[in-house]
């Protein structure tokens, strides 16, 4: 089934909103201690160079099987996700990123405690992205209740669903600098990729994960959900 190119919209204007202080704290780095004049220069640094992007597009949901699952005439294979869109008639793939000024002005770090703070710069301005374009969508949508998923995040939709998703985006990941490596890696690094969504019943990829200690777990693991809401067992 072939579709019309979906809507893209890209937002490029997303502002670096990371509090300094707050950022120290999460470093645990005490203002006046021996490191805090270099991670004040650095930070303030990075607020000069950050540019935080996401692209995304308005696409219909074509065609729906049991494990399968059509967006823009693009055809993705997850029981799921083919569930958690039943209902749903449109679908909202993006991809979000530190932005590749981020990542230029990162390479010229040297040693491995600014390398390390570096990184977690581009990790928060790649929240930021993420975040305006949820709000974005909100209020776009209203009151309707907003779920995602991302390929590579649970065993039923692997990372090579990657290359579909890219697919459906066209020319928005190059106008926000992003690109898919043969291995399906996104660069730059602090990028994401996903399917944004309308589900009543809510969808976090935390819920179907089993993997302990992650500091990014937003909800408990159910493991009976598999089989109660996917048929999967």
């Amino acid at each position: 089934m072939t579709s019309n190119p979906p809507d893209l919209v890209i937002l490029e204007e997303i502002p670096f909103t990371v509090d300094e202080k707050g950022f120290f704290e999460l470093l645990k780095i005490r203002p006046g201690s021996r490191h805090a004049a270099e991670l004040a220069d650095i930070f303030n640094e990075a607020r000069t160079a950050a540019r935080p992007k996401a692209a995304f597009a308005v696409a219909p949901v074509d065609d729906k099987s049991d494990d399968t699952v059509s967006i823009a005439g693009v055809r993705f294979k997850s029981r799921i996700l083919a569930v958690n869109l039943k209902d749903a008639n449109v679908a909202y793939p993006f991809i979000a990123t530190c932005g590749q000024e981020l990542e230029k002005w990162s390479s010229h770090m040297s040693g491995t405690l600014h390398s390390f703070w570096a990184d977690t710069i581009k990790l928060l301005a790649l929240g930021c992205a993420m975040g305006h374009l949820e709000a974005y969508l909100k209020e776009r949508l209203g009151s309707a209740a907003l779920s995602t998923m991302n390929p590579g995040s649970l065993e039923d939709w692997p990372l090579t669903e990657q290359k579909p998703l890219f697919g459906i985006i066209g020319g928005g990941a190059e106008k926000i600098g992003v690109s898919l490596t043969e291995r399906m890696v996104l660069l730059p690094l602090k990028s994401v990729s996903g399917i944004h969504f309308i589900s009543e019943e809510g969808f976090t990829n935390c819920r179907l994960c089993p993997r302990q200690h992650c500091d990014l777990r937003r909800e408990a693991y159910e493991p009976a959900l598999y089989t109660v809401r996917y048929g999967c067992g």
